[in-house]
């Protein structure tokens, strides 16, 4: 099977060359479990199911005939509604069995009439590839079962990536700026750098401790006094006492901009640096992005050069596929191009292409948290945005767009007296003017409406 030729970035191409090769797509969030060892804590499971349901958000990226593994097959309300604003609805595939917590590629790798029917579409179709959110062992062992194409990884590369202090390291290898703090391996290093932070110049006033590994805010602390800092050395001295603990202590920066930029990585090497975001952060965790980030020429200049460093230091250690990175600017301009590389799809990476896809040039995207007395679907969404006149029209180019639907509250929890989800949320016009004055509706019409909203942006 031969790649696209002349094509370095794969994932741009499938959406530039509509009609090119078929693409198993595949949302296996959690790949963290397989990198790492994966610390013991409280579960909670409706946040899981959740979690594993946005897999809706990968019809962004699909085309008509590609193939999606689900966990659950989509409703076909949604599905209908995606066709009207413009995306194209692929082939669906679902392990069988299925359930809503077990890691989708346990579910695919245990169905054997679903392996046979991705090695049947490897072998009757041209140019099938498989591109999953994440490459791990298990997404490998599908590919080499089946004769997929994989695109990604690979899975060693994969995990030694998703490491804040290999991001660390990567920035240093490539003479880019880092911020002011070291990697520490006891509790007194961790002190000693605290104290080293917050009393000499630039006399940072917040310190964030960084475990190496952990996704969406996990493993990040914020440290802002002595009592918090006490606090946190107790918890980590228990873990240094079982061997082999690294933690990365750096300053907290006043930053006037988060940006998210994506890489893809070439087998071959080449790198293509592209889709720029403006991130909307509450702490550590990502709330929603501005696309594209309000960004000067020569901060874009700078970022694609940063980027190019980056994918080279990348590809040495064998890695190709989608890279996110996680950056600031300060608040003296100053562009710190590596926070966290993460070497796999982030939410951000689904949103790259809308804009070019539904003829926009403004996209706000953003997430709500939702705690409701009563089961909330698709269309019900859609109707409470329709009767405001706040639902996108593809023919005017604007409106609020929620672009997953498994993610509602559907499910009673017993444990929390309420049916809880996740509303995400495309807000999209040809101006900044008009994605304000849409999102203060949507802000009145949440607050107003009988979901009882958490967190809201």
């Amino acid at each position: 099977m031969t790649f696209m030729a002349g094509a370095k970035n794969a994932l741009a191409h499938f959406q530039t060359n509509r009609d090119f090769g078929v693409v198993i797509w595949l949302f296996n969030i959690g790949a963290e479990r397989y990198w790492h060892q994966a610390p013991t804590g409280i579960v909670d499971r409706s946040e899981d199911m959740l979690v594993n349901r946005m897999e809706d958000m990968n019809l962004l990226l699909c085309r008509r005939q590609d193939y999606m593994i689900v966990r659950e097959a989509p409703d076909p309300a949604f599905l209908n509604r995606l066709r009207q604003f413009g995306f194209e609805i692929p082939n669906f595939l679902v392990p069988n069995p299925t359930d809503p917590l077990t890691p989708i590629s346990e579910l695919v790798l245990g169905d054997q009439a679903l392996l046979a029917k991705l090695k049947q579409i490897a072998a009757e179709e041209q140019n099938v590839y498989f591109m999953p959110f994440a490459v791990t062992r298990l997404e490998e062992q599908i590919a080499e079962a089946c004769g997929l194409q994989l695109i990604g990884g690979p899975a060693e590369a994969s995990r030694v990536i998703n490491d804040k202090i290999h991001s660390r390291s990567v920035a240093v290898a490539g003479g880019m700026p880092v911020c002011k703090g070291r990697v520490c391996t006891t509790v007194d290093e961790v002190r000693q750098t605290y104290q080293e932070l917050t009393s000499e110049a630039p006399y940072f006033e917040k310190v964030i401790v960084k475990e190496p590994q952990g996704a969406s805010g996990k493993g990040l602390y914020i440290i802002e006094n002595e009592s918090m800092l006490s606090s946190l050395l107790v918890r980590l001295g228990r873990t240094a006492r079982k061997g082999g603990a690294q933690w990365l202590v750096e300053g907290w920066y006043p930053c006037k901009a988060d940006i998210n930029y994506q890489l893809y990585v070439s087998p071959e090497g080449d790198v293509d640096v592209y889709s720029f975001k403006q991130q909307i952060l509450n702490g550590t965790v990502y709330i929603g992005s501005r696309m594209p980030a309000n960004l000067t020429e020569s901060e874009l200049q700078q970022y694609r050069d940063y980027g190019l460093k980056i994918g080279e230091q990348l590809h040495k250690i064998g890695y190709s596929g989608v890279a996110s990175i996680d950056s600031i600017i300060t608040t003296e301009d100053e562009i710190i191009p590596i926070i966290e590389i993460n070497g796999r799809f982030t939410l951000s990476t689904y949103i790259s292409f809308v804009d070019s896809l539904l003829g926009v040039d403004c996209l706000f995207a953003r997430y709500v948290k939702l705690a409701t007395d009563s089961p909330v679907t698709y269309e019900d969404v859609c109707r409470l945005l329709e009767r405001e006149n706040l639902l996108f029209n593809r023919q005017t180019g604007e409106g609020v767009l929620p672009y997953t639907s498994g993610t509602l509250p559907t499910r009673f929890d017993e444990a929390k007296n309420c049916y809880p989800g996740r509303l995400f949320i495309l807000v999209l016009a040809n101006d900044w003017g008009r994605i304000d004055k849409l999102n203060r509706q949507l802000e009145q019409l949440l607050a107003a409406s009988p979901f009882r909203t958490v967190g809201a942006v």
